[in-house]
């Protein structure tokens, strides 16, 4: 699952997100990889994974809906990024 183009993280609310997906469907999309690291977890655990994951590398995150409410959005490329750097390919 390793991605070759790198995704600027701004960390702004208000950045334009791309290919923006809520962080609930990043984990459905994430789960139907089969991984291990993405099974025997609950949905409610594995969205707050990716939520650590997106504020500890600084991706521009905002809701969906604007300012006051709706599942957070973060661009899907920048967490296939994130988790490549966890869990990196065999061989890299």
């Amino acid at each position: 699952m390793a991605v070759a183009t790198p995704t600027p993280a701004t960390g702004a609310d208000n950045a334009p997100i791309r290919d923006g997906c809520t962080l609930e469907e990043i984990a459905l999309l994430f789960k139907e990889t089969g991984l291990p690291e993405f099974q025997r977890v609950s949905m409610k655990s594995l969205t707050s994974r990716l939520n650590r994951w997106a504020k500890a590398d600084g991706l521009a995150m905002r809701r969906r809906g604007g300012p006051g409410g709706g599942p957070w959005e973060v661009s899907y490329t920048a967490m296939l990024e994130a988790h490549n750097r966890r869990h990196p390919a065999p061989g890299q």
